[in-house]
C-alpha cells in the first residue's frame, strides 16, 4: 500500500509539475504577447513621429517661399519709396541742362534721412532727358535700395520753367507722372549714364 500511495503521490506531484509547467509557459506567452504589443506600440509611435517630422518639414519649406516672397516684395516697396523721393527731389531742385540726348543725372547721397529709414545707404538719383516732343522733358526718378537689386524706375513729363539758361526749375505736365516707360523705345528709358 505504501508503493500505491508512493505512486499516487508521485502521479499527484507529476501532476502538479505538469500543471506548473503548463502555467510557465503560459506566463511566457503573455510576455512575448506583450513583447508584440509593445513593438508594435513602438513602432506606430515611431512612424507617427516620422510622419510628424515630414509635416514639419513641409511647412517650413512653405515658411521659407513664403519669407522670401515677403523679403523680396518689401525690397521692391522701399526700392519704389526711394524712386517716388528720387522723382519729388529731382523736380524741386534747379537744373543746368546740356544740349545732347542723353541723361543726366545728380545724385544726392543719404539725403533727408532715407539711410535711416530704409535700413541702408539710400542715393537719391534724379536723371532728365529731352522728350520726344520739343519743349518737354522725361524726368526720372531711380530707386535701388540692395547693390544687386536692378532699379526701380519712375517718370514724370516736365517742362522747363523760367528763361535762364544756365539753371532752370522743372513744371511738371499735368497726369505726366508714369510708373513705365513713355518713349517708344523702351531701351532709352533704361540707358544708365
Amino acid at each position: 500500500m505504501e508503493k500505491e500511495s508512493g505512486g499516487e503521490q508521485s502521479a499527484a506531484h507529476g501532476g502538479e509539475n505538469s500543471m506548473m509547467h503548463d502555467a510557465d509557459l503560459a506566463d511566457e506567452e503573455d510576455v512575448a504577447g506583450y513583447r508584440q504589443r509593445g513593438s508594435a506600440l513602438i513602432l506606430t509611435i515611431m512612424m507617427m513621429m516620422a510622419l510628424g517630422l515630414l509635416g514639419l518639414n513641409t511647412v517650413n519649406q512653405h515658411l521659407n517661399a513664403a519669407l522670401s516672397l515677403t523679403r523680396s516684395e518689401k525690397q521692391y516697396l522701399e526700392s519704389w519709396e526711394l524712386a517716388a523721393s528720387s522723382l519729388n527731389w529731382g523736380l524741386s531742385r534747379r537744373w543746368t541742362l546740356q544740349a545732347d540726348e542723353n541723361w543726366q543725372c545728380v545724385d544726392e547721397a543719404n539725403a533727408g534721412g532715407l539711410a535711416i529709414s530704409m535700413g541702408s545707404t539710400a542715393t537719391l538719383r534724379s536723371c532728365i532727358k529731352p522728350g520726344e516732343t520739343e519743349d518737354r522733358y522725361l524726368l526720372r526718378g531711380e530707386g535701388k535700395v540692395q547693390p544687386e537689386a536692378s532699379p526701380v524706375y519712375l517718370y514724370q513729363l516736365v517742362s522747363l520753367e523760367g528763361a535762364n539758361n544756365s539753371e532752370q526749375r522743372l513744371k511738371p505736365l499735368l497726369n505726366g507722372w508714369l510708373d513705365f516707360c513713355p518713349l517708344k523705345d523702351e531701351v532709352k528709358c533704361n540707358e544708365i549714364s
